[in-house]
């Protein structure tokens, strides 16, 4: 059987090309509601563009969980060494945790203060 090595490494490094992607989407949105929407209406006390953040957040969340399950399913079904497993968990958690860390002033600061 042919192993398709990039897809390997796709699965490997999925935790922070997510936190990439997430980290290139939330800035822009956020920058540019602030500069053309400053006076938005609120929603539950917060502005869209904060709502907005916070789902992109549970996507890449949740996308890093599935990533981490996948690459443990390939695992123990024996195509790959455990340590593809316990590397991509690791990086997942890591940048899961850039994730939650970039997500945070949402809740502790004004969106365009």
């Amino acid at each position: 059987m042919k192993r398709r090595s990039w897809i390997e490494l796709l699965y490997l490094v999925a935790g922070p090309l997510i936190w990439l992607a997430h980290y290139l989407f939330v800035y822009p949105v956020n920058a540019i509601a602030c500069a053309r929407y400053p006076a938005a209406g609120l929603w539950a006390s917060l502005p869209a563009s904060s709502w907005i953040i916070l789902t992109a957040s549970a996507l890449a969340l949740a996308g890093m969980a599935a990533a981490s399950l996948a690459q443990r399913r390939r695992v123990r079904e024996g195509r790959l060494p455990r340590f593809h497993g316990w590397l991509t968990g690791a990086l997942c958690l890591l940048a899961g945790l850039a994730v939650a860390w970039e997500t945070l002033p949402v809740w502790t600061t004004p969106a365009c203060g």
